[in-house]
């Protein structure tokens, strides 16, 4: 048993990790259009799933023969895709703050999905937590004068995701491989309309220059670098309590508002401090309930 903790948790260190490290990744595709990037990365990563399912011997053929899992795992499949999108292009746009204050505020929707979806009560420190939330994000929509909707759809695309998945029940693996199996063909129909009527197309475009095998390589890659973390989270779900999951989580947030700040030169304002002070507010009063819910 506590070797097998010992695996999830470093399993849940490394997933968070990569997430974490995103932006620097992404970034290092500065030449492609962030619609470039997000069809490559659907098709690769759908390659990666079906191997890994190959090589492992598992079966997701019979999901998307079920109609319960379609019912399921195509909306999935959908809102990650939006996910994906607003957070490369959020990234490539110089946004990777509010991407980190999104993740932030995740866990608090995941709450309130909970109350709303699976009928779980609200305690009065989560009723506090989400208050502080929303006050942070009316604060800064006023004083700053912008809606933060990049961090708001990254935190409930990916809220939502979670509790499809949940209310599913499915194996990690083989619902990751069947929902890129239903976003696959779109994403090649999408990638060659885009290359035919926009010209953005370098995969394979340039392979006479080390920058066109460097481009071609980091798209290619962009599949494992989806597929493997998600793996690794799946894995620690299994093998440690979700209150430890939940303290490991906030290390991928934490990784990208420290690169978005300190390494790709983006400015944080007293507005971002404020809303994330209300943030982090109400993931502590979360925090110490659910340490006092494991004691007991």
């Amino acid at each position: 048993m506590q070797d097998q903790q010992k695996r999830g948790t470093l399993a849940g260190i490394l997933c968070y990790t990569i997430w974490g490290l995103y932006p620097f990744y992404w970034r290092l595709l500065d030449n492609c259009a962030s619609q470039e990037i997000i069809a490559h990365r659907i098709i690769w990563c759908f390659a990666t799933t079906v191997l890994v399912c190959a090589l492992t011997r598992t079966d997701f053929v019979t999901l998307l023969r079920d109609a319960r899992a379609r019912r399921f795992l195509l909306p999935a499949a959908a809102i990650i895709t939006v996910n994906w999108s607003v957070y490369i292009w959020a990234v490539m746009v110089g946004h990777v703050v509010e991407a980190a204050i999104g993740y932030y505020i995740n866990p608090l929707v995941s709450i309130l999905f909970g109350v709303v979806f699976f009928k779980e009560k609200l305690t009065r420190l989560q009723l506090v937590a989400v208050v502080l939330c929303a006050a942070g994000v009316v604060y800064y929509t006023v004083d700053y004068g912008q809606f933060p909707w990049i961090s708001l759809v990254l935190a409930f695309s990916f809220g939502a995701y979670g509790a499809i998945k949940k209310r599913a029940g499915y194996p990690a693996l083989q619902a990751l491989a069947t929902e890129n199996t239903f976003m696959v063909v779109p994403a090649i129909v999408f990638g060659v309309a885009l290359a035919v009527t926009t010209g953005e197309n370098h995969f394979f475009a340039d392979v006479a220059t080390f920058d066109g095998w460097k481009t071609t390589a980091l798209l290619l890659i962009a599949g494992p670098v989806t597929a493997v973390p998600l793996i690794l989270f799946a894995k620690a779900a299994n093998d440690i309590p979700l209150s430890m999951l939940g303290f490991i989580q906030y290390i991928s947030p934490t990784l990208v508002l420290i690169s978005g700040v300190f390494f790709l030169g983006e400015t944080f304002t007293f507005q971002h401090g404020v809303l994330l002070a209300c943030i982090w507010t109400g993931i502590a009063l979360v925090s110490i309930e659910t340490l006092r819910k494991a004691r007991k």
